[in-house]
């Protein structure tokens, strides 16, 4: 089945040499519902002209409307958690030509949908695979206080993979060599932990299987220890359309910003003034709370990384037990190179994405 990342444009083409206009209809559907019986939206057009008869339409933003991240369900210890339904959804297709005033049924396809983008340079359409996390390795923050299984901002974070029946997931622990294997018992998309819960200070690389039993994916998850900071754990929408986890390690700052508006103000007493009432006065005082962070000493290979969390639309910073909505304020950065720089770290800055003072309307 094909999958659709909805924050680029897919595009449905419809050129049947004989039509003098096309339809779409689609009829959208999360995983835990049947498909409808009346399209979601039809979408239709006439031909530019004669001797150009192809109509193409960009299915993407109708798609997008029905995908929401509302919050990061942090999967600890759960086998074949699934991804909540809200988070990606199902569209079938179906496209006609219209040839002698009458529609003519030209494609039925279904496809999952994430909330992913392709580059530039992959082309229209990319399909970028089932798993919703690049291949590579990873680190997440390890201390014996630690406590991964009630503190979400603790844990090593999910891998968001759509999986058949009889795929496994294997998990090598990097000190032991022991191994835990998951068995997918049904089609799917699914959260899974990136770490098995019992092997937080070893490691664990992390291998996906068929069900021919050939390799589809693998990643390495690593402890890293943090003797002098506090990590800031970020969780944001990747390119794929899934959550991804990332630590910064270093030094972190937070500022206070307040906003408000003056106005003259008019004395009570007249010229007999009060001098203690003051000239002037403020209203609409309301404050952000601005942070700045360090991702810590990282490879060059961490750009790509970056790249996607400066592009995300969806942030949350887990602080303890809470999940603050957080907007990144950096718009640019310098994409660092080993041969360049020995000691690459990036600075971030970003705000809370709600006021000091509740004004929610």
């Amino acid at each position: 089945m094909t999958n659709i990342f909805c924050r680029s444009p897919h595009i449905i083409a419809v050129n049947n040499p004989l039509q003098s206009g096309s339809k779409v209809e689609l009829f959208i559907y999360d995983g835990g519902a049947t498909l409808p019986t009346l399209p979601t939206y039809t979408l239709s057009k006439l031909i530019p002209a004669s001797n150009n008869t192809d109509t193409s339409y960009n299915i993407s933003p109708y798609l997008r409307e029905y995908i929401t991240h509302l919050n990061f369900n942090n999967n600890y210890d759960v086998n074949n958690s699934l991804t909540p339904y809200a988070e990606w959804s199902f569209v079938k297709v179906k496209s006609y030509s219209m040839i002698g005033g009458s529609y003519v049924l030209d494609r039925d396809e279904t496809m999952r949908v994430f909330d992913g983008y392709g580059y530039y340079e992959d082309g229209g359409n990319p399909d970028l695979g089932d798993i919703l996390l690049a291949e590579g390795t990873y680190n997440y923050w390890f201390d014996t206080a630690n406590s991964p299984s009630t503190i979400p901002a603790h844990s090593a974070g999910i891998v968001t993979a759509y999986l058949p029946r009889n795929y496994t997931v294997y998990y090598h622990n990097l000190s032991s060599g022991g191994i835990h294997t998951i068995s997918i018992p049904q089609n799917e998309v699914y959260d899974l932990y990136r770490v098995f819960p019992t092997w937080y200070g070893a490691g664990n690389r992390m291998e996906i299987y068929d069900g021919l039993n050939n390799l589809v994916w693998t990643s390495t998850f690593l402890p890293k220890t943090e003797c002098r900071y506090e990590p800031l754990n970020i969780d944001f929408i990747n390119k794929y359309g899934g959550w991804q986890t990332e630590f910064f390690y270093k030094a972190s700052f937070e500022n206070l910003e307040v906003t408000n508006t003056a106005y003259n103000l008019a004395q009570t007493a007249g010229y007999y003034y009060n001098g203690r009432e003051g000239q002037r006065a403020v209203f609409n005082a309301n404050g952000l709370r601005k942070y700045r962070m360090n991702t810590g000493f990282v490879d060059e290979s961490y750009n790509e990384t970056i790249q996607q969390l400066l592009l995300s639309e969806r942030v949350i910073w887990s602080d303890g037990i809470k999940q603050r909505p957080i907007k990144i304020n950096t718009k640019g950065i310098e994409k660092h190179k080993n041969i360049n720089n020995k000691t690459i770290n990036y600075t971030i800055e970003f705000e809370l994405a709600y006021d000091v003072i509740n004004s929610v309307i």
